[in-house]
């Protein structure tokens, strides 16, 4: 699995955890519905590390804890 997939499939686990819509993650970021949209889609070729501090701090969590997550596994990641 790349990161990207990695990243869209971890924010989506976080949307149901936390019972949060797209529409409240767009708000709570400050993202554009089009950049997310990118992200779900897997069309983004490089996630920038102001975006997932961004989501972090919609979730309220940690770096840590977002990536604390087996999607993560780097046996699992492919280096693109």
């Amino acid at each position: 699995m790349n990161l990207n997939k990695a990243f869209a499939l971890r924010v989506s686990k976080l949307l149901m955890e936390k019972k949060m819509s797209k529409y409240r993650l767009e708000k709570e970021t400050g993202l554009s519905h089009s950049a997310l949209r990118y992200i779900f889609n897997e069309i983004n070729s490089d996630i920038r590390f102001s975006t997932i501090v961004k989501v972090c701090n919609a979730f309220k969590i940690s770096l840590s804890e977002f990536f604390a997550d087996e999607l993560f596994d780097l046996k699992e990641l492919e280096a693109e």
